[in-house]
């Protein structure tokens, strides 16, 4: 995992195998759908807590908008293969969270990359703004 001090040095992981759909005419798994295997493992740990990228409380919507997202890609996956993908919480400053992922083939690594995430209420008819994280998913972090 990434070299940074995490915020919970418990990293998730989440099985994956490349499906023809994943790749482009080259034979290799294209760049966006990386992202997509991150974002699906962010959602996969999501929901082992019981919450959701977008969750509804008494206030009303309350969500984790993406507002930054890298990856470099070292060496390609392509179709058939199996990955593993492991997500760590690396940071928060009480309103953003940075994920680190890996994205392995056995050892080696296929790909890394961060999505920084900002906890957001979503007012009706308003655009959302930025709040400090709820205490009940600052507790994920512990």
């Amino acid at each position: 995992m990434p070299s940074n001090p995490p915020i919970n040095d418990v990293p998730f992981r989440r099985p994956y195998r490349v499906r023809w759909g994943d790749a482009d005419a080259s034979g290799y798994v294209h760049f966006a759908n990386y992202i997509r295997m991150m974002e699906e493992t962010e959602y996969a740990w999501l929901r082992t807590r019981g919450l959701s990228v977008v969750m509804h409380d008494q206030r009303g919507v309350l969500g984790f908008p993406r507002v930054n997202t890298e990856i470099a890609i070292e060496n390609p996956a392509q179709f058939g293969d199996e990955l593993d993908i492991w997500l760590r919480l690396a940071e928060s400053d009480g309103v953003k969270i940075e994920y680190q992922f890996e994205i392995l083939r056995e050892a080696e690594l296929v790909a890394s990359g961060q999505f920084t995430v900002a906890c957001c209420r979503f007012p009706r008819g308003a655009p959302p703004r930025a709040i400090l994280i709820p205490d009940f998913f600052r507790e994920l972090f512990r």
